[in-house]
């Protein structure tokens, strides 16, 4: 049998025998399910009495990865694509289960240069990060798989897809499902942050949502970009997308130092984002070059967009985009923050998280040495199978811009709030 509703399903067997049913001589069990694969060998009551054959007329490609990949897992269809890997779906072939497979190539060239993305040393540390995931509000890995050409990573699928892609739907988010995903965004940094991890590109296309429903545990991912920061280091590299940078990511021009401070500043801009449904910072605003506008924290407002949003919404949204780092509120500040009390969001976060600590054996609160893992999840800039553009650097998905509005005066108005 297939499941109709998925494309590229495997077919799956399941045995609802007395006698047995087994496949390449291994038994199922009555009331279990195993997925078939091409040339699987099925035989009833007795390994040795072959009955059927299987031939898999869908075309997969479990020739295109190593054995020991191919052997557990079956290999579906993309779910996404980017600069610098491919997410494609798979299920364990004797539970049954769904995973997401990021597929990372080592030393992929692009124009003649190593792409600093998937530089073998990057990619390894990347792995070794993800070794250690502990938290309920990031993405974990199942296994890790490393080859000559590529490493493998096998992670948790989450089946509510993209924060980018619910605000998409609605337009813009209420301030209580913004509050909602956005204090369980705030508790995933802190603990990073507690670990010595900066994220340094998070924006809606990297916090992915467990379920369809819009109550849904919140994860962060696509930790392609994080490092580790000791007491006496700093982050040095130019990174990130470019509407997302913090101030002082371009200040630093690579040479320079920044701190976590910048992830503070991405979450003001994912803030803005749910809120009302457009950039704060884009290219296509023609007042002021883009640098210009983030450096100076001259983000668009609308009075249009923002006339029902709360007051206590609005200045926390300014404190986070604020370009003086000293100044700019901190994770712990912004969970004091009067936006942020509501007992019934906390309660409802609460029975997620208990629900989640159940679900894994109250792992997260065992493992004493834990650090954080952290992962690229969804390539960023999902692009189109037939796209021959292969870019180093990642590119924003699209976000509507704010648009001039011809009855409202504010609508193109700047408010700077650097220094406040």
């Amino acid at each position: 049998m297939r499941d109709r509703s998925e494309t590229s399903s495997p077919a799956v067997l399941t045995d609802t025998s007395y006698n047995g049913t087994y496949i390449n001589s291994v038994l199922i069990g009555k009331g279990k399910s195993r997925v078939l694969d091409d040339n699987d060998v099925i035989a009833i009551t007795h390994p040795t009495i072959s009955m059927f054959t299987f031939k898999d007329l869908l075309k997969n490609e479990q020739d295109k990865v190593p054995k020991e990949i191919a052997q557990k897992y079956y290999i579906s269809r993309v779910l996404g694509q980017g600069a610098c890997g491919v997410v494609k779906l798979v299920y364990n072939k004797l539970t049954c289960m769904k995973f997401a497979m990021k597929v990372v190539k080592k030393g992929k060239l692009t124009n003649g240069q190593v792409n600093n993305l998937t530089d073998p040393v990057k990619v390894m540390n990347e792995v070794n990060i993800l070794k250690a995931l502990r938290h309920p509000c990031v993405t974990s890995v199942e296994e890790i798989f490393d080859s000559r050409e590529a490493v493998y990573i096998v992670l948790e699928l989450m089946q509510g897809g993209e924060l980018f892609d619910r605000i998409t739907r609605y337009g813009r988010l209420s301030e209580r499902l913004t509050k909602f995903y956005f204090k369980q965004m705030v508790l995933a940094v802190q603990y990073l942050h507690s670990q010595g991890i900066t994220h340094r590109d998070l924006k809606p296309e990297n916090v992915l949502l467990e379920s369809k429903e819009d109550e849904s545990l919140v994860k962060i991912t696509d930790f392609g970009l994080s490092k580790y920061v000791g007491e006496d280091s700093f982050m040095k590299t130019m990174c990130g997308t470019p509407i997302y940078l913090a101030p002082e990511v371009l200040r630093a021009n690579g040479v320079g130092c920044y701190g976590p401070e910048v992830d503070v500043w991405c979450l003001g801009v994912i803030f803005f984002i749910c809120l009302v449904g457009y950039l704060p910072f884009s290219p296509e605003y023609q007042e002021l070059p883009l640098s210009e506008q983030i450096l100076s924290g001259r983000y668009r407002y609308s009075s249009s967009c923002w006339r029902d949003v709360s007051l206590q919404a609005k200045l926390l949204m300014k404190r986070m985009l604020t370009v003086n780092v000293r100044r700019r509120i901190s994770l712990e500040q912004i969970l004091k923050h009067p936006w942020m009390q509501d007992d019934d969001i906390n309660l409802r976060i609460n029975v997620l998280l208990s629900q989640h600590q159940l679900k894994n054996g109250n792992e997260d609160n065992n493992n004493e040495k834990a650090d954080v893992a952290v992962v690229r999840l969804v390539a960023a800039n999902k692009r189109p199978l037939s796209d021959s553009s292969n870019t180093a650097e990642p590119i924003a998905k699209k976000v509507k811009v704010g648009r001039k509005d011809e009855n409202d005066d504010t609508s193109s108005a700047t408010s700077c709030c650097s220094y406040e």
